[in-house]
Parts: structure tokens; sequence; C-alpha cells
């Protein structure tokens, strides 16, 4: 008789974050204006959140169009100094076969050295992609194909012995690109449905701080609580302004407001129900947008009170979102911290936010529900507005037919 013994994968728990180290399939995960939508459907990072929970920063991705993995070197140490992402994704080095004199040792060398950096760094992971092929134009011939292809092979056989890995090479094709190497929807979707079970396997997430209670709130000897009043959503006290074409009935939480524009076309329906705590502010769509560029608020009546800050308190908004329906025509639901300060001798808007939107029909799947957590603010004083909203963005020409849900939301010193 024997006994075999399986010997279970040690999930490593990590705090909080999803970060992005390499060329263009990271860098246009995110767009660079807060306030523009993406004109590319890289979103693979957005997808991954919706499964895992772990939601990209901004200030996270060390991804720039162009750069072979050299090149990513000197963006190792943001990587591993970031508050705000513990997990980081290594997963394209597609431009290493493209530049001359560049070998495939070369890509070896420069991938050990992020894995040896991120070993020797406590509570910092990575993990490495195999890379995607390219087709048509983008082609790789001769000996480039057969370094990238040795490449893939390499990260599946050797890389594996000290970091977890992920195989998207195997599978992905040509009309999963957007110009013959690209991801576009189809292969934004692929890419996350690889990667979020190496996720799942090898790591574990203790999530976004939510509020849990209705009296988390600021004050002296609660000196980390809400800085924004009603949390979990209580009440249907709250302004619905016509810009969102509510129908007859609909309601909103006390001490928040709803706007919107260019929702010609649309009508909403605005309700409570109750949530895990709290309740949840509810916003039925039907109908369908007649331009594009339309958008719903959901902010509060109140801003954060300025005297609750001292220089060097860091903040953030988190919370809890919820998409119902099946509908593509959602492009983006997420929150946003908006700060009013001097900007180059003139006050400015700066946007702190949690997630994308896309000129493209919504990039993760239809019902999805998660938490949010801001990029995070440092305070020094000049500020002089803080605010905070969920930002509800929509396709034109699709039809509407889903519900948008949100709880437990809170700003919140770190």
């Amino acid at each position: 008789m024997s006994l075999l013994i399986s010997t279970a994968v040690q999930r490593r728990r990590i705090r909080r974050g999803l970060g992005l180290l390499g060329d263009s399939f990271s860098a246009n995960c995110h767009t660079i204006d807060p306030k523009a939508f993406g004109t590319e459907a890289y979103g693979y990072a957005g997808a991954i959140a919706a499964k895992t929970g772990l939601f990209p920063s901004y200030l996270d991705n060390q991804g720039k169009v162009g750069d072979h993995s050299g090149q990513f070197m000197p963006r190792l140490p943001s990587c591993l100094t970031s508050l705000t992402a513990d997990l980081w994704m290594l997963l394209s080095r597609t431009n290493d076969s493209t530049t001359p004199g560049m070998t495939l040792a070369d890509s070896k060398a420069n991938v050990m050295k992020a894995i040896i950096a991120f070993q020797n760094t406590p509570g910092k992971y990575l993990i490495v992609g195999t890379g995607t092929p390219r087709f048509g134009t983008k082609a790789l011939t001769g000996a480039a194909l057969t370094d990238a292809i040795a490449y893939k092979d390499w990260v599946l056989g050797y890389v594996r012995q000290f970091v977890p890995v992920v195989n998207i090479w195997d599978g992905f094709t040509q009309d999963m690109t957007v110009d013959d190497l690209h991801p576009n929807l189809i292969g934004a979707d692929f890419i996350q449905s690889r990667c979020v079970p190496i996720i799942n396997a090898n790591f574990e997430f203790f999530g976004v701080p939510l509020p849990t209670d209705a009296a988390d709130l600021y004050s002296a000897i609660r000196p980390f609580g809400c800085l924004n009043a009603n949390p979990q959503l209580a009440g249907t006290g709250g302004a619905i302004n016509a810009s969102v074409n509510p129908v007859a009935g609909s309601s909103l939480a006390d001490s928040y407001k709803a706007s919107g524009s260019g929702l010609a076309g649309v009508a909403t329906r605005w309700y409570k129900e109750p949530a895990a705590y709290g309740e949840a502010q509810c916003i039925e769509l039907s109908g369908t947008m007649a331009a594009a560029g339309g958008y719903i608020y959901v902010q509060p009546t109140a801003n954060v009170t300025l005297s609750n800050l001292a220089v060097g308190d860091v903040i953030e908004m988190v919370a809890a979102p919820e998409i119902v329906g099946t509908t593509r025509g959602i492009l983006g639901w997420e929150a946003e911290l908006i700060i009013t300060k001097p900007v180059g001798g003139s006050s400015s808007l700066v946007y702190y936010r949690s997630m994308d939107k896309y000129q493209e029909p919504f990039t993760l799947p239809a019902n999805w529900k998660g938490a949010l957590e801001t990029q995070r603010c440092s305070f020094d004083a000049t500020e002089t507005v803080i605010s905070w909203r969920m930002g509800l963005y929509l396709a034109a020409g699709i039809a509407l037919d889903s519900r948008v849900k949100v709880g437990q939301i809170g700003i919140r010193k770190v």
C-alpha cells in the first residue's frame, strides 16, 4: 500500500491592488487623462478586477508604449515601493522581438532581474506571462518568431519554478486583436480568463476596507471614520435632477444628489433596496441613448470638511458597486475622488479614480459585483474643495436593460 500526499499550494495574502509592468499591453489598460474616454480596448486589468476584486490604480500602471524589457527595469523600483499594489503582472515582452540587437538571452536576463527583485521584497509578488502571438502586418518570422516561442516555453518551463506564470499565448488568435497585435474586447476577456485562475489559486485578498456601520463617521474619537455623511445610503431624501430623466416615484438616499447630461432617449428609475450593510442605491436604465457622451453622477450634497484634515493625511474613496443585466451599453461605473487645487498657477480639478471608461461597450461582464478603491490623495492644504462621485457612463445606440447599484460609500483617511 502506498500513501500519496498532495501538497496544497500555499496562497499568499496580499493587502490590496494590482500593478502592471511592461509595454503597451500594460500602458493602454488606462487612459492618461482621467476625464477622457479610453480609445483602445486593452482592458484586461479591469476584467481581472471584476473577477478578483484587485482593482488597478493608475499610479500602478508602469507600462509604456514601445518599451522593451530592458526599459522596464528603471520602473521596477516603483513597483516594489507601491503603497497601493502588492501583486504585479509582467505579461508581455513583445517589443523585445522587434528591437535590433536584442537577444533572447537579454529578455531572460531582464525578466529574471525583475523576479529576483520581487523575491527579495517581502509582501510583493509577481506573475509572469508568456506574451501573445502577433499576426498579419505585425507577425514575426524567422529567428524573431523562434525566439518568441522559445521565451514562451522558458516561462512555462523554467520561470514557473520561481513565480506563478500565465499562458496567454496558446489559444490567442488574430480575431482577438484590434490591430494584429493588441487585444480587442474579446482578447481582453481571453487574457483575464487565463489570469484569474492563476491569481485565485496563488493569492488571497482580504478586500477593500468598506464602511460597515452607519456611525462610521469621522470624529475626535474615531479619527479614521468616514469623512462623508451617510456611508450606508439610508433614507430617500436625496435630490434627483431632471437631467437624469427619472421616472415618477424615483428616490435617492439622504445627503446625495444626482445629475446627468446627454441622456436623450434614456429613462432612469431610482430606488432603494437592502444591502449586506445598510442599503443600496439602485438605478434602472432603459431606452437607447441618442448621442455619445451621456453620463450620470451620484454625489454628496456636502463636500468634505477640510478642517478635518491635516497636512500629510492620505485619503481615498471606497464603494461597493454592482451591475445587473445583459446590456453592453455601460462604458464605466466608477468611483471618483475629485480634488480642486491650484495647479500651475490656476485652479484645477484633479481626479483620483478606481477604474476606467471606454468608447467601446463595457469591457467587464454585464453581471458583476465588486468593490472599488480609488487612488490615494495626499492632503497638502492647498486643496479648496474635496468631493467625490460615482460616475455612470453610457454608450450611444445600444438598448439599455440593466440596473446599477452602489452602497458602502466612504471617504476616509488611510
